[in-house]
C-alpha cells in the first residue's frame, strides 16, 4: 500500500471537523493542502484563515472585515503557531494583513523563531511595528524595504511615521542602506521622506521604472499627494513596458498625468494596448484611452482583437496568443455568446492558462475557463467580478485549487469534500477545457463523491501534464477506483472520450508491438486479457504502467513505469510474472534485473510469484547494492517475509543498513539506558539484526518505514514490550498505539511498565 503524506492526513483530519493545530499542522505546511483549506466548506473559520495565509493567497482575506481580522481566535491561533514549520509560511501573510504593531507583545516569541530559522528577519521587524529592536533585525536592503513598505502602510495617513519611532542612529542607517539599492528601495518609495524618495526616483533606471507604479498604486492618497513631483517626473519618463501598472496607478489615483501617460505611449505603441486591458477591465479605462486603441485597429492585431471583441468591428481578426488574451480581457458576455461554437473554441484554444482570468473576468466564472486557469491572486478579483456571495466564490475557486494537488491524494481529497456541483467540480479539477455530454450525464446519474473522484482521475490522466507522470497516475487510479466493479469500470468508460479511453485502455496491439518480441506477443496479449479481468483498482494502473513503458525509453522513467506495475500486481503476481515473461530483453531488466546467482534467480522467481513489488524492489537492490534502495526494499516486505528477504542481502550491504550500533542505541534509548536496552538486544535472539532495523526505522522521516519499524516490532510482542520502558519516551507514545504490543507490556511488572500510553503524540 501507499502511505498518505502528512499533508494529506492533516487536510482530512481537518475537513472531517478537526480544530487541534498540532494535529493539522502538517497541512499548514503545503501550499496547495492549505489552499483547499481555506477554500473547503464547513471548515472551522479559524483553520480556513489559517489555511488561507498559509497557502500564501493573502487575496482570499483581502473581504474580511476588520472585526474578521482581529478576531482574538484567529489571534490566539496565529500566535500558538509561533516558531513552528506551519508558523514560517503563516506569518509571512500574516505580516501583510495583520494589525498594526500586532506582533510588539509577542516580540520575544518571535524574535525566538527568528534565531530558530522558523520566521524570515523582515516578517519579524514588520510585525512587531517600527522600533529599533525590529530595525537591528534588517540587514539587507530588499529587507529593510519590505518591512518599511509594512510600517508605512500601517499608517496611511502619515506614511513616513516610521522614522519617528527610530533612533536618529538607526533610522539614518536603513536609510541609507537603501539610498545605496534604489532597485530594492523603489519597492518601498512611496513611504520614504521626500527627499530620500527624490534621491532614488533621479538614480532609478526608466526600466524599472514600473516598479515605482506599483508602489504608488498601493499607498495612500496622502502618500502619493507628498510625493506628487516624484510621480510626476516618473510619470512623464514612462516607456510601453510599464503600461500595466501605469494603468493600475491611473485607475487608483485618478490622476490625469497618469492617464495622459497612458494614451501617449499607445498612440506610440498600439500593440501595448494589450498590457492596458490585461491590467484593468475596459469599463475602468477613460474613454480618450479608449478611444486611441479602437482607432487602431485598423492597422494592429492586438487593437483589432479588442474593437472585435467589443462589437467595434465585425470583422474577425487572425487569432494568436496575444490576440486571444487582449480579446478575453475585452469581450461582453454578448458579443461571445453570439459567436458559433466553432469560433469560441478558436479562441479559447488559444488563450494560454496564465492568461485564463482574463475570460474569468469578462465573462464570469464559466467551468471551460476555470478549468485552465492558474490559482492565484489575479483570479480572485476576477471571480468576485461575477459573484457578490463569499460562499460562491470560494465553491468556484475550490476546484482550481484542487488541480493544484499532487494527482495521488486527489481521489481521496475529492471523496472528503463531497462536492455539490460534481459535473462543474470534475471538468475545472480535471482541466477540461469541455465537458463530453456523455460524461456530464454519467456523473449525473452518479451523484456520488467516489463517482466525482473517478471523473476527476480519469480527465487528470488523460490531460497528460508534465507533473503527472506515471508515478502519479497509477496511484490515483488505484485509489479512484477501489472497490468498483467492472461493470461500473465499463460503464464510465463508456461515457469518455476516445482520447481519454485511450489513455487509461491502451491498444493491445500497440502495447504487445512496442513491448514484446514477436516470439511472445500472443502471450503478451493473453497476459493482457488476464489483466483486462482483474478489479480495475488493479487493471487501469496496471494498463497505464504498460502503456508508460512504451512512451520511454529512458531508464530511469522505465523503472518507474515497471515499479508501479508491479505494485499495481501486487496480490496478483501470476500476471505480473507472465508479463514479465513475455517482454522484449531490455523492457524486463527495467523490471526485474538478472542475477548471476542461480539460487538468488530461482529464489526471485519465487518472491515475483508471490510479491511482485517486493522482487522489483530486491531485484534492482541487489544489482546496485544500494543501502538506501535495501530499506526501501524492507520497508516494502510483509513481516513474515522479512527474515527471507534479509538474509538474500549480501552480509555488506547488511552491515551499511545497519550502522553504528552503539549510536542507535544512544539515539533510541531513554536518558542513561543505552546500556540495558543493548543487552536486552543481545540475549542471543536470531532476530536480533531485524529488531534493530525495526528500531533505525522508527527514526526515519518516511512515514512508511516508521509504521514497518512498528509492525516488525509487534512480531515480536514479548520482545517489544521488554523494549518499550528503555526506549525514549516519544518513541514508548508512538510503540504503545499498537494494540499487540500494547497488550503484551501490560504484563510488565510494575516498575518496568513504560508511561499512560494517554501521553500527548509529539508531532
Amino acid at each position: 500500500m501507499r502511505f498518505p503524506s502528512p499533508a494529506l492526513v492533516a487536510t482530512l483530519r481537518a475537513l472531517h471537523g478537526e480544530t487541534d493545530l498540532q494535529i493539522i499542522a502538517h497541512a499548514f505546511g503545503d501550499l496547495q493542502f492549505a489552499r483547499v483549506l481555506a477554500l473547503a466548506p464547513d471548515v472551522d473559520p479559524v483553520i480556513s484563515a489559517l489555511g488561507a495565509l498559509a497557502g500564501w493567497t493573502p487575496g482570499l482575506l483581502t473581504p474580511i472585515t476588520p472585526t474578521d481580522v482581529e478576531s482574538p481566535s484567529l489571534h490566539a491561533a496565529v500566535v500558538s503557531l509561533i516558531g513552528t514549520n506551519a508558523g514560517e509560511h503563516i506569518l509571512r501573510s500574516w505580516a501583510d494583513v495583520a494589525p498594526a504593531g500586532w506582533g510588539a507583545s509577542h516580540a520575544a516569541a518571535l524574535l525566538d523563531a527568528v534565531r530558530a530559522r522558523h520566521c524570515l528577519y523582515p516578517v519579524a521587524a514588520t510585525l512587531i511595528g517600527p522600533c529599533d529592536t525590529s530595525a537591528m533585525l534588517l540587514r539587507g536592503s530588499w529587507e529593510i524595504a519590505a518591512a518599511i513598505r509594512r510600517w508605512g502602510q500601517a499608517t496611511p495617513n502619515d506614511p513616513t511615521a516610521w522614522k519617528d519611532a527610530l533612533t536618529p542612529a538607526e533610522r539614518d542607517r536603513l536609510l541609507d542602506a537603501l539610498c545605496d539599492n534604489p532597485i530594492a528601495a523603489v519597492r518601498a518609495l512611496p513611504w520614504l521622506p521626500e527627499e530620500h524618495a527624490a534621491l532614488l526616483a533621479q538614480r532609478l533606471a526608466a526600466k524599472d521604472s514600473f516598479h515605482a507604479f506599483a508602489a504608488y498604486t498601493e499607498a495612500s492618497p496622502i502618500a502619493r499627494t507628498r510625493h506628487a513631483n516624484i510621480l510626476a517626473s516618473l510619470i512623464q519618463r514612462a516607456e510601453p513596458g510599464d503600461l500595466a501598472d501605469l494603468t493600475r496607478l491611473a485607475v487608483a489615483s485618478s490622476m490625469d498625468d497618469a492617464w495622459a501617460a497612458v494614451v501617449r505611449l499607445l498612440s506610440a505603441t498600439p500593440t501595448s494596448a494589450l498590457h492596458v486591458v490585461a491590467a484593468m477591465p475596459w469599463d475602468a479605462l477613460r474613454p480618450d484611452v479608449q478611444t486611441v486603441i479602437l482607432s487602431a485597429a485598423d492597422h494592429n492585431a492586438v487593437c483589432a482583437a479588442i474593437a472585435f471583441a467589443r462589437g467595434a468591428c465585425s470583422d474577425m481578426p487572425p487569432i494568436t496568443q496575444d490576440a486571444a488574451r487582449a480579446f478575453f480581457a475585452a469581450v461582453t458576455p454578448t458579443i461571445w455568446d453570439a459567436l458559433p461554437e466553432v469560433m469560441q473554441c478558436m479562441w479559447r484554444n488559444n488563450l494560454d492558462s496564465w492568461y485564463a482570468h482574463l475570460a474569468v473576468r469578462s465573462l464570469g466564472p464559466d467551468p471551460a475557463f476555470l478549468a485552465r486557469a492558474v490559482f492565484n491572486d489575479a483570479l480572485f478579483p476576477a471571480v468576485r467580478r461575477h459573484a457578490a456571495d463569499e460562499g460562491v466564490v470560494r465553491r468556484m475557486l475550490l476546484p482550481v485549487a484542487v488541480r493544484g494537488l499532487p494527482l495521488a491524494d486527489v481521489p481521496h481529497l475529492v471523496t472528503a469534500l463531497q462536492p455539490p456541483d460534481s459535473v462543474a467540480f470534475a471538468q475545472i479539477a480535471g482541466g477540461s477545457r469541455r465537458m463530453p455530454p456523455t460524461l456530464r450525464d454519467w456523473i449525473a446519474a452518479h451523484p456520488t463523491a467516489q463517482a466525482a473522484a473517478a471523473a476527476v482521475t480519469v480527465l487528470r490522466v488523460a490531460a497528460r501534464s508534465v507533473g503527472d507522470d506515471v508515478v502519479a497516475c497509477c496511484p490515483a487510479l488505484a485509489a479512484a477506483f477501489t472497490g468498483w466493479s467492472l461493470e461500473e469500470m465499463t460503464a464510465l468508460l463508456a461515457a469518455l472520450p476516445d482520447d481519454v479511453v485511450a489513455a487509461l485502455r491502451p491498444n493491445v496491439d500497440t502495447l504487445a508491438n512496442a513491448l514484446a518480441p514477436p516470439a511472445q506477443r500472443d502471450a503478451f496479449r493473453q497476459a493482457l486479457d488476464a489483466i483486462t479481468t482483474l478489479p480495475p483498482s488493479a487493471a487501469l494502473p496496471s494498463l497505464h504502467a504498460l502503456d508508460a513503458l512504451t512512451a520511454s525509453t529512458e531508464i530511469r522513467r522505465r523503472r518507474q513505469a515497471g515499479k508501479e506495475l508491479a505494485r499495481a500486481l501486487r496480490d496478483h503476481g501470476d500476471c505480473f510474472a507472465a508479463i514479465v515473461g513475455a517482454l522484449r530483453p531490455n523492457v524486463r531488466t527495467a523490471l526485474l534485473p538478472p542475477s548471476n546467482d542461480p539460487q538468488i534467480e530461482s529464489a526471485l522467481r519465487d518472491i515475483t510469484a508471490a510479491d511482485p513489488l517486493v522482487a522489483y524492489a530486491l531485484a534492482h537492490t541487489l544489482r546496485s547494492r544500494n543501502p538506501t534502495a535495501a530499506i526501501d526494499t524492507l520497508a516494502a516486505t510483509r513481516p513474515q517475509e522479512a527474515r527471507r528477504i534479509w538474509h538474500m542481502l549480501p552480509e555488506t550491504l547488511q552491515q551499511s543498513v545497519l550502522g553504528d550500533r552503539d549510536a542507535l542505541f544512544r539515539d533510541v534509548a531513554a536518558p542513561g539506558r543505552a546500556d540495558a536496552l543493548a543487552q536486552t538486544l543481545r540475549g542471543g535472539d536470531a532476530d536480533e539484526p531485524l529488531l534493530l532495523l525495526a528500531l533505525r526505522m522508527l527514526l526515519d522521516a518516511d512515514e512508511e518505514r516508521r509504521t514497518w519499524g512498528v509492525t516488525m516490532l509487534a512480531q515480536r510482542p514479548n520482545v517489544a514490550a521488554s523494549l518499550l520502558p528503555l526506549l525514549r519516551d516519544d518513541l514508548q507514545t508512538t510503540l504503545a498505539f499498537d494494540p499487540v504490543i500494547r497488550f503484551a507490556s501490560a504484563d510488565l511488572p510494575p516498575d518496568r511498565k513504560r508511561p499512560s500510553t494517554l501521553v500527548r503524540r509529539q508531532r
